[in-house]
């Protein structure tokens, strides 16, 4: 569907007559010639082609003018103005279906009839209902702007030959179809999109430039993709995956379509035009696009990293375009021997512009920047820390958190005035037992220092060994590596980080701490690196490699839960799980925990856990034998001692740690 806002410059004017008032008017004849035209051609395309006249001045026309059989525009419309027996010149532009629908609400005289059910048959109410996915129409582009921004934005040698393919002729002429889709998977990514959508239509490869975007609201709201298709058709689908961020197991983007949808995308594949725009990292996830779609076929347009050089290049290119001179400065931010893809770039650049806006282009003001911003109070601040400040216990935890905070909030004030020496390192060792929150004080760690303006993502994201060490020689480096790209801008979580040790040196897992400790300095401006595990384990793990422990800037011990602060955890998840605990219940529960803390690795907070999800069995065996009918309703909800009493606290015994994102707050 295609739609269309006509202006037609009457040669003849619509006729006017005087009412009996005395009133000038439209001449009726006329008028119901034009009004029988429209009903005629809305009910003779019904669901193919609709127009209606919106604005009127006499001599001048205004129509709203929905296409989707394949006709040209100049001949339906001549068709249309045949049939009305009006002529004049006419002009056109395209326009999104919600202008479209807008028209149908203007004008305040209703001279012309329109039945607004001769849109519907369209299938208009996928846009003006629910979450409705976003339009546009793409702009136009010369082809020295398409190559500059391909090269700004490092994914020319992907784009710019699919360019020349495009502008090729069909070797067949008036061939309908897309021989291809598209997966995009770059820093600006919706970007490209446009960009290419303009040169297809330029190039009579599509009928529209107008595209629809199926966003994060859509995925979570739910949208009508049959209607939405049938829209479409003539133009373009994007789902954009753009703020996806890749999970753990790989799975970012493998449930967010629902199976009809890649149905239906095979279905229109002819029609209609896909593309997915996913982030550079999610590599994974493109393959596992044209797995899900093995009836398309895809061209992929990425980006690739610049290091040394032509990051240095690129650096300099935007300074050009802000008209101000590169200095060492500016150069010096993109680190050696590091890839950097172009939105990293441009970040280094706004930093480091910002500050030659305030210090050299307009030095008055450098004083008065240096009072606001070291006068501020160093508090973090946010959701993530208020929720850090009410977990029950870890009060040292706590403690060190705030320290380093603040330091980092020092040093990046710091290096944002261009003093030297101003690098700040924020690497961690976390070590405790299983199950005293080092996982949830992480997460919510890399999200103060996302808050606080320190990381600019703010993500966890979370490895081991099997993520870090290859199977042959050359691929430790590679994984490592990704890994930190996947990190960058967030936190790094290495868990039990002493497995990379292997029994001699030499071999795999030193190759792993060694990239380890390389990319740690490489990424110390906006990546933190945390390693996890076991005090002791952990303590021989540091000592192995010097330049590893050179690099750590602050130890957290996560100490043991004491009995009360189980109890406090245990209230907690009992409430969370929308039950009550009887005032009896901590006489049985304290000695449960004292007894637990002296055999050692019992699990800690998920230890409270297990033995919750235990009361509530016993509890239910407990109601079994009485009229459930009778009980009230805190009866039924309400866990005693005596549920506690009967669990055999042997059974509860914690497994081998496993990663669970609990967190505990106070009551």
């Amino acid at each position: 569907m295609i739609c269309y806002k006509i202006n037609i410059e009457l040669d003849k004017p619509i006729p006017m007559v005087k009412n009996e008032r005395g009133r000038r008017e439209y001449d009726e004849e006329a008028v119901n010639r034009i009004n029988n035209a429209l009903f005629e051609h809305n009910r003779k395309y019904l669901g193919r082609r609709c127009a209606f006249i919106y604005q009127d001045t006499g001599s001048r026309l205004s129509l709203g003018f929905a296409l989707s059989d394949g006709t040209a525009l100049g001949d339906a419309l001549d068709e249309l103005i045949r049939m009305a027996k009006i002529s004049g010149k006419t002009e056109q532009e395209e326009i999104t279906v919600k202008t479209l629908e807008r028209f149908t609400h203007f004008g305040f005289r209703k001279t012309f009839d329109f039945d607004t059910d001769d849109l519907e048959a369209f299938g208009i109410s996928a846009f003006t209902r629910g979450s409705s996915p976003e339009e546009k129409l793409a702009r136009e582009y010369t082809y020295p702007e398409l190559k500059r921004a391909a090269e700004l934005g490092l994914y020319a040698d992907s784009f710019l030959p699919e360019i020349d393919r495009i502008v090729q002729p069909a070797a067949t002429e008036n061939a309908k179809g897309h021989p291809v889709h598209y997966i995009v998977r770059t820093g600006c990514s919706l970007k490209v999109c446009d960009r290419l959508i303009d040169t297809l239509h330029r190039h009579g490869r599509l009928g529209s430039r107008r595209y629809t975007v199926i966003g994060p609201r859509q995925y979570r709201g739910g949208f009508d993709a049959e209607g939405l298709f049938r829209i479409a058709k003539g133009g373009t689908v994007i789902f954009d995956l753009s703020d996806m961020q890749e999970t753990q197991n790989g799975t970012a983007t493998s449930n967010m379509l629902p199976a009809e949808v890649y149905d239906l995308i095979k279905e229109h594949k002819l029609r209609t035009l896909v593309i997915f725009a996913l982030p550079n990292c999610l590599e994974a996830q493109g393959e596992k696009i044209k797995n899900a779609l093995p009836e398309l076929t895809f061209v992929e347009i990425t980006e690739r990293l610049a290091m040394n050089n032509e990051a240095k290049k690129l650096l300099r290119a935007f300074a050009k375009a802000d008209k101000v001179k590169p200095d060492r400065e500016l150069l010096s931010a993109a680190a050696k021997d590091t890839g950097y893809y172009a939105n990293d770039l441009r970040q280094l650049y706004d930093v480091w512009y910002a500050n030659a806006l305030k210090t050299k282009i307009y030095p008055q003001y450098s004083d008065f920047r240096k009072n606001v911003e070291l006068d501020k109070p160093a508090v973090p601040t946010g959701d993530a820390y208020t929720k850090l400040s009410e977990m029950i216990g870890l009060e040292k935890v706590k403690k060190m958190i705030d320290q380093a905070v603040n330091y980092s909030k020092l040093h990046k004030a710091l290096a944002e005035r261009g003093m030297p020496n101003a690098k700040r390192s924020m690497h961690m060792v976390f070590t405790g037992a299983p199950g005293t929150a080092k996982t949830t004080v992480a997460r919510l760690f890399a999200q103060i220092l996302k808050d606080n303006e320190v990381l600019s993502v703010g993500d966890l994201i979370e490895c081991g060994r099997k993520d870090l060490v290859g199977q042959y020689v050359g691929s430790t480096a590679i994984q490592v590596k990704n890994m930190f790209r996947r990190a960058k801008g967030s936190v790094l979580f290495i868990d039990e980080a002493y497995s990379l040790v292997d029994d001699r040196k030499g071999l795999f897992g030193d190759e792993a701490i060694n990239t380890i400790v390389q990319e740690m300095e490489n990424a110390r401006e906006d990546t933190v690196v945390i390693f996890a595990g076991y005090p002791k384990e952990m303590s021989e793990f540091i000592e192995r490699n010097p330049g590893l422990r050179s690099r750590i800037s602050f130890y957290v011990d996560f100490p043991d839960y004491s009995a009360e602060e189980l109890f406090d955890i245990t209230k907690l998840v009992v409430r969370n799980n929308k039950y009550k605990l009887a005032d009896d219940a901590r006489a049985v529960l304290i000695p449960i925990f004292e007894k637990a803390l002296l055999s050692g690795g019992f699990g800690n907070g998920r230890y409270a856990r297990n033995l919750v999800e235990q009361a509530q069995l016993a509890q239910a065996m407990r109601l079994s034998k009485c009229d459930i009918a009778k009980l009230s309703g805190d009866e039924l909800l309400t866990l005693t001692a005596e549920d506690f009493a009967e669990i055999s606290t042997n059974s509860i015994k914690e497994a081998e740690p496993v990663r669970r994102r609990i967190g505990f707050k106070a009551g």
